[in-house]
């Protein structure tokens, strides 16, 4: 997608940021001794050379996508430049890295010091980084920002002369949360920490070392460096999108990212609350990669005190459901963790560190190759591809690839290294010393409602079915328990320019994976996905779809439940529908805690009474919740619109927890007994499927996702309903 376009689309769809996917190569080295040498640096910049063929050049030939690498920092270096510069460091003190176009460095540093000055800390000092601009292609020297390091140190109390190194490292994170909101445009900083250190740019592997003076320093030393050579698919490279970031190195595609930044910002005030902190704080950056809003996410949990290692197991948790080699302890730890959050799924190799640790950690496909390496005198190579580093045999005691899910984490001043298995045991430890209590899985009965709808025909007709779409899409379903068999081709126009009324599904369609996006099997790769939906954090449904008899059980479960009528008066004619809607966008909620369920319904449709489309009412709904900080609370829809596999995931991509067609349930046990559970079985089949072609293995991350395209749709009803789709 060319940049013109993307900037065209940022007005209406505000979670897609930079329409960025990256194919690259990363990984880290690092030296358990703990010793920081400057042999760790050489030979992640031997690592990043080797890599090249993995990454992006400018058609000027010499411009690269962008290479970078973020190391622990080398306290002793950054004190001998600043007394260069006349500036006296004491025993704490972080060094910002900051991108500032050419014309605005003053205004740069007038606000940057601002924000200093308010979050209670001492600037000791500027210092202007040393590059070779002749060493950039074309595009990169004229994209070049003006590069300038600062320092910052804490300031000492009666209370507390000495600042805990953990509290001034969070301070300094708060810190550059609060500069992000006051720097000039296109100002970036790379990195702000007391314990790393990011260099990157617009530059090949070769460039890299040439260009930054300060790396061909002998006294720049590390006990640990993440590299990352970069290749920007469909997109226009720059010098703050190349990587790594303050925390992650990532080689891959997110393709839920729309579906995280919306659960991010729904859930902003909650989280501002666990952080401590006021709105300045911006959860995330604006137009910024997929990248980089992981690393925002993952920086949300470090603020909230969690470990690096459990951090990742939320944020990229493996697919530990249906694996038997799973003790029932380390199950129950991996879903405790998967439960604080919407999985960011989609191919990925995560290379991160949080100044103390360094690691990798797989999706749970396993989609993006790394492979590791130990050697007998503690070094640890790990790499997009084997063969990074140059190494004799004999040096060798470990070589192995991580699979499917798996990570691993380094630890170099402790001189630790824990593989996958060592990882779970830990984390399981961890968890059994946290958790209060477990969620509980709802074994629903499957009984078939006696309560019948009066008059079906004419409420199907009302509702929008038609006798073609009963008898090709929904009496399939029910005889074979899968969706209709069909070609490729579809020789119906598109909703927008037929001579027949159409329903609102009818101009929404589902979307598939691009670029280098392979997408999942649905049936040989089941083990891997998911239908679970969580509500709340106390119940999980093991699917989404609900016959009547389960919703009257799951009320008296989750109560208080608040009902939402979105049917009205068929003689109000549009005036009506109009208020409805309104009605679905302004009704307050039943306390100040919030209902244990709320219920979307429409089952007094009927001859004086129409419904709003189901589609249009939830997510009017669903932003009426998140407006009121109630993103938690599960919203079930209860429809007689709905009998196919696509009415239930646009309902799910609108924010909808659960549905239940009730119409369909009545059809469809009038076809056979136990036609419904039928009908279920072959549309969790077609979720399954609708998930698979975007590359998402659980549905969890399906939800609330806008991952579908409209066609034909007005732009302004778009703007206020599918902003993101």
């Amino acid at each position: 997608m060319c940049s013109r376009a993307a900037k065209n689309l940022q007005g209406r769809q505000p979670n897609w940021g930079h329409p960025d996917h990256d194919a690259c190569g990363t990984g880290f080295i690092a030296r358990l001794s703990g010793t920081p040498s400057n042999e760790i640096l050489q030979y992640a910049l031997q690592a990043l050379e080797r890599l090249s063929h993995r990454g992006g050049v400018d058609a000027d030939g010499a411009s690269g996508d962008g290479a970078g690498v973020l190391t622990s920092l080398p306290k002793e270096f950054f004190r001998a430049r600043a007394a260069e510069e006349n500036i006296s460091l004491g025993e704490h003190f972080g060094v910002g890295m900051l991108f500032a176009p050419a014309t605005r460095v003053a205004d740069a540093r007038a606000a940057m010091e601002e924000a200093i000055g308010r979050s209670k800390l001492r600037l000791a000092g500027w210092r202007r980084v040393p590059v070779n601009p002749n060493s950039l292609g074309q595009r990169a020297f004229e994209t070049m920002p003006e590069i300038v390091q600062f320092f910052v140190e804490p300031i000492p109390t009666k209370n507390t002369p000495e600042v805990p190194e953990q509290k001034f490292e969070r301070s300094l994170a708060l810190l550059r949360k609060r500069a992000e909101g006051v720097l000039p445009e296109r100002c970036y900083l790379c990195s702000l920490s007391s314990r790393t250190i990011v260099y990157k740019g617009l530059l090949t592997p070769w460039q890299f070392p040439r260009f930054y003076e300060d790396l061909r320093s002998k006294e720049f030393v590390a006990n640990f460096a993440i590299f990352h050579q970069r290749y920007s698919t469909n997109t226009e490279p720059s010098w703050q999108l190349a990587q790594p970031f303050r925390y992650v190195a990532h080689n891959g595609e997110i393709n839920t990212i729309v579906s995280n930044r919306r659960w991010l910002r729904a859930k902003e005030r909650e989280i501002r609350k666990r952080i401590g902190v006021g709105k300045w704080f911006k959860l995330l950056e604006e137009r910024v990669s997929d990248s980089a809003s992981f690393d925002n996410g993952l920086e949300l949990k470090l603020l909230q005190g969690k470990t690096v290692e459990a951090s990742m197991l939320e944020l990229v948790p493996p697919a530990y459901t249906h694996d038997p080699f799973l003790s029932a302890d380390v199950r129950m730890a991996l879903e405790g963790l998967s439960r604080e959050g919407e999985p960011w799924d989609g191919p990925a190799a995560m290379v991160f560190s949080d100044g103390l640790s360094v690691g990798v950690k797989l999706d749970r496909n396993g989609l993006r190759p790394m492979r590791y390496t130990v050697t007998h005198d503690g070094l640890v190579i790990a790499g997009s591809e084997t063969g990074l580093v140059d190494l004799e045999d004999a040096q060798v005691a470990e070589r192995h690839r991580l699979g499917p899910g798996e990570m691993i984490l380094a630890n170099p001043q402790a001189g630790v290294f824990l593989r996958w298995r060592e990882l779970l045991k830990s984390v399981t430890t961890q968890h059994a010393r946290k958790a209060a209590h477990e969620p509980q899985r709802l074994r629903l009965d499957a009984q078939i409602s006696a309560v019948r709808v009066p008059d079906a025909k004419r409420v199907a007709g009302a509702a929008g079915w038609t006798d073609d779409q009963y008898k090709i899409l929904f009496r399939p379903l029910v005889a074979n328990a899968k969706e209709a068999d069909w070609s490729m081709g579809d020789d119906a126009p598109p909703a927008f320019l037929s001579v027949l009324t159409r329903s609102l599904w009818d101009y929404c369609k589902q979307r598939f994976a691009q670029v280098t996006n392979p997408p999942i099997d649905p049936l040989r790769e089941s083990h891997v996905m998911s239908l679970e939906m969580p509500l709340g954090k106390e119940h999980i449904l093991s699917g989404p779809i609900l016959s009547v008899a389960e919703l009257a059980e799951l009320c008296a479960t989750l109560a208080p439940v608040q009902i939402l009528d979105f049917t009205f008066p068929s003689a109000m004619g549009v005036p009506g529908a109009r208020r409805c809607l309104t009605q679905c966008n302004t009704t307050p909620l039943s306390s100040d805690e919030g209902p244990g369920l709320l219920l979307l319904s429409d089952r007094n449709i009927g001859r004086d009474r129409a419904a709003l489309p189901a589609l249009l009412a939830t997510a009017k709904a669903w932003k009426n919740l998140v407006a009121q900080g109630f993103a938690d609370v599960p919203v079930i829809v209860e429809s007689a619109q709905v009998f196919d596999t696509h009415h239930v995931a646009m309902l799910l991509a609108a924010g909808a927890s659960a549905v239940v067609p009730y119409l369909a349930e009545q059809f469809a046990e009038q076809e056979e007994i136990g036609g419904f559970e039928k009908a279920r079985k072959g549309m969790y089949g077609g979720l399954r499927k609708v998930l698979a072609r975007m590359g998402i293995s659980t549905l969890v991350s399906y939800r609330n996702s806008h991952l579908f395209e409209v066609l034909g749709l007005d732009e302004d009803i778009c703007r206020e309903y599918f902003e993101d789709a």
